[in-house]
């Protein structure tokens, strides 16, 4: 069995991480049996590349979102882009690629740059820092934030106003619902690695306790939100149960 790490859920979600929410959302699509296991004590320095996810596949470790999409069309066969033809699959590659490198900076400015929505990740120090103690976690806290920030603005995005990366969300939201148009998938009747993605970053965006103009803009489309539900319902019926999906 596959063992995919991630941080821990959060928000009604699989995981806090829409990475990890990719492949696992992936995972499930292609009928690929897996396990999602926490990072012990979310120590990124045990990881492959510093970061998360990555798998292990009876002792094959993959990391990154893209090259564990690699290997897992190379060994698991290709159940959901197969179908596709070559212009098909370019489409479907660039909304993997527009989801990762750039709606990520999106989800940044939601959790990050306002103190207000930064303050929703409390709760979470007392298992990320739980080796550190309570009264000398307030530096670490400062310092992960300041790092993201510092990504935030050397990305690019960081460097503009709240309501032009506002902006930026919404050409990126209309791209999504453009392509979507009335279907149930991106790509016609049955999902695609894209819809792996598109699905995670969007619910991360639309789905979560962050308020911003940016998931108040995904809402108003009638399609995603539609197209969210119908996923989650598919996919998730373990969260769906839980009856914690965050609106």
């Amino acid at each position: 069995m596959i063992t995919l790490y991630g941080h821990i859920p959060a928000w009604g979600l699989v995981d806090m991480s829409p990475y990890v929410h990719t492949i696992d959302c992936y995972l499930r699509m292609a009928g690929i049996d897996h396990e999602l296991v926490t990072l012990p004590q979310g120590d990124l320095t045990k990881t492959p590349k510093g970061k998360l996810p990555f798998i292990d596949d009876n002792g094959t470790i993959v990391a990154d979102t893209s090259f564990i999409l690699e290997y897992l069309k190379e060994t698991y066969g290709d159940p959901l882009d197969g179908r596709l033809s070559a212009q098909e699959q370019a489409v479907g590659f660039a909304f993997w690629r527009m989801m990762g490198e750039s709606f990520y900076w999106y989800l940044i400015q939601m959790r990050y740059r306002r103190d207000e929505d930064f303050a929703l990740y409390d709760p979470f120090w007392e298992i990320f820092l739980s080796f550190v103690p309570p009264e000398k976690r307030a530096e670490p806290v400062r310092a992960f934030r300041e790092n993201i920030l510092n990504e935030f603005f050397y990305s690019g995005r960081g460097r503009h106003s709240a309501e032009d990366v506002e902006h930026m969300a919404r050409c990126e939201f209309d791209a999504v619902a453009t392509q979507l148009g009335d279907k149930p998938y991106l790509m016609g009747d049955t999902p695609t690695s894209a819809d792996a993605a598109v699905y995670s970053f969007l619910i991360h965006a639309m789905r979560v306790p962050f308020n911003s103009a940016i998931k108040d803009y995904g809402n108003s489309i009638p399609t995603l939100v539609a197209y969210l539900d119908r996923i989650y319902t598919q996919y998730y019926p373990d969260l769906a149960e839980e009856s914690s999906y965050v609106g």
